[in-house]
């Protein structure tokens, strides 16, 4: 009989993680078998087993990895046995948050993940993280650093040595990373949360200020008697609710035909519809960009961010056999930071 292992299944029409044994994959001809140290927790996982997009593929979940290399196929080359590595998907979770399964299924996401002691991957996948780097940290990486990397150095274009003012619309997992990378760069950083504990922590990273939403909109204001102004908003929610505030923040940003005017950049992935006024946009030089996942060079300079301590990201762990109840937690927004689990640790 096959050797198994236990690994959280998404399952059609389950809407929890459903716990049961799978086979050790065994690694083809370009396969590299990863023994798995590390799991992130993220929210697209919340979004399929809430059949808000309904998935009809079984498979574990898991998509923000790092795990040793323990043996590869035959074709492969360049791997070191027993290097720790991260896992780079060559298509994001929110690619697969908009059903496009046939062409997109990913690591975690359609292809069995993290979620379990082993995993396979293509060897151009595999970035090798820096010595001393633990690998709980280094995962984050591959989904949640790159995410908000690309936001801040390639969509917003902050360089080391702004003078610009950035607010970041959530300080979850994604969010009180980004908020290290802009304050890094020279940003005055500003932040909004509706969790007082993620306004504290927005706080004790650097921001300026951190509000709740209503006195975001109280800042904005036209009738505030120094109303905030920013350059940059940055949405990791992107709802209704936060696009209308962002762009009263960046409205006054200066309007000048020689300046590049206020920006809004969309991270968060929702359903909402999102409406403005053209004339009120395009009159006071308001822009809009969208900025999803990374490129293999981005998660690269991700891990570089975390090897030198510039992003010290909050993080904390469980074991595998939590990971229903890991998963329930953050449907309910019930942590602060990242989630990651530990699936070769323990009894697992």
């Amino acid at each position: 009989m096959a050797p198994t292992m236990l690994g959280g299944f998404y399952v059609p029409g389950n809407n929890r993680v459903v716990l049961q044994d799978a086979p050790i994959p065994t690694p083809t001809a370009k396969q590299v078998l990863l023994k798995v140290v590390a799991a992130g927790v993220c929210h697209s996982d919340v979004f399929f087993l809430n059949a808000s997009t309904p998935d009809p593929r079984t498979y574990i979940l898991g998509h923000e990895n790092a795990g040793y290399a323990v043996s590869w196929g035959s074709e492969v080359t360049g791997i070191t046995k027993d290097q720790l590595y991260v896992v780079y998907l060559f298509s994001s979770c929110a690619t697969q948050v908009q059903g496009s399964f046939a062409d997109t299924a990913v690591i975690g996401l359609g292809l069995n993940g993290g979620y379990a002691k082993y995993l396979v991957a293509t060897v151009d996948q595999l970035v090798p993280v820096p010595d001393g780097l633990a690998p709980e940290i280094a995962c984050l990486s591959t989904d949640s650093l790159i995410t908000a990397y690309r936001a801040v150095h390639n969509a917003a274009e902050l360089r080391p040595g702004t003078k610009k003012r950035v607010l970041i619309y959530g300080v979850g997992g994604l969010g009180h990373q980004a908020i290290q990378i802009a304050k890094s760069y020279g940003a005055t950083v500003y932040a909004c949360d509706f969790k007082p504990e993620a306004r504290a922590l927005a706080l004790s990273l650097g921001a300026e200020q951190a509000f709740d939403a209503a006195e975001l909109q109280a800042a904005t204001a036209d009738t505030a008697k120094d109303p905030l102004v920013v350059d940059i908003g940055i949405d990791f929610v992107t709802n209704a609710q936060s696009f209308t505030l962002l762009s009263s923040a960046v409205r006054r940003a200066e309007t000048s035909l020689s300046s590049p005017g206020g920006l809004i950049v969309l991270v968060g992935v929702s359903t909402d519809q999102l409406s403005f006024n053209t004339a009120d946009f395009v009159t006071n030089h308001i822009n809009i960009k969208t900025s999803l996942y990374g490129t293999l060079d981005d998660c690269k300079a991700s891990l570089d961010l975390l090897a030198k301590g510039i992003v010290k990201p909050v993080v904390s762990t469980e074991p595998l056999h939590r990971v229903v109840d890991v998963l329930d937690e953050l449907k309910a927004n019930e942590y602060l930071g990242r989630k990651v689990i530990l699936p070769a640790t323990g009894t697992d």
